[in-house]
């Protein structure tokens, strides 16, 4: 009869599995371009890897143009046990002092970058979107394409990270969002959720020697 127990048990654990796992960035910055008209631009070969916060931006003035992008990269090489496992969700939870400014394009990176030396003139190039939405002041709860990040997955040398950049122009002076960094106790987040037979397995021999 026990054993019986543990086949539905087993049957029920195999079709129902999940388990989420949460990384937290391991680099973030913004990157920024100012310049009005007949003069030189500003701040495209500065970095800000080490602020508490990250700015968004986009603005296209009569006089001249100021645009911010944020940066933020998650390491997935951690995550070769969940070969074979479905990737169902993923999140990207970040904290922001300042948003409703219009949506956002959150978009997967092509390139490698680093924290302390990304700057506007040697930003990376990008791939494709992941999420489009407007981020507004608190826990801003993002949904990604989970396509992209499933590559990641099996090959954690792609996972390159995400940027975040306007859609629009903003028209006013004050970013479209502004997001806590890693510098801060709302470190960027990105919460995966795995299902699948390779996530049952890992556990499965927890609870059948509970019945044992």
């Amino acid at each position: 009869m026990r054993g019986i127990v543990i086949l539905i048990l087993a049957a029920a654990f195999l079709a129902l599995a999940t388990v989420e796992v949460v990384l937290e960035t391991d680099g973030d910055s913004y990157v920024r371009y100012y310049e009005e008209w007949e003069s030189e631009p500003q701040y495209a070969d500065d970095n800000y890897g080490a602020e508490p916060l990250m700015y968004v931006l986009y603005n296209y003035y009569q006089w001249g143009e100021d645009s911010e992008r944020a940066y933020m990269h998650f390491d997935f090489s951690g995550l070769d046990g969940y070969d074979g496992a479905d990737l169902v969700g993923a999140q990207l939870v970040l904290h922001a002092e300042h948003g409703g400014g219009g949506p956002q394009r959150f978009r997967a990176v092509a390139e490698a970058w680093d924290e302390m030396t990304i700057t506007y003139n040697n930003q990376p190039s990008w791939g494709g979107q992941l999420a489009l939405t407007e981020m507004y002041a608190g826990y801003n709860y993002v949904d990604l394409n989970t396509g992209p990040l499933a590559g990641w997955v099996d090959a954690p040398k792609t996972a390159y990270g995400i940027v975040i950049h306007d859609t629009e122009q903003v028209q006013e002076y004050d970013p479209s969002a502004k997001i806590h960094t890693r510098e801060t106790e709302y470190s960027p987040e990105l919460w995966l959720t795995f299902t699948g037979e390779a996530v049952a397995e890992s556990s499965w021999g927890e609870i059948k020697a509970a019945f044992e």
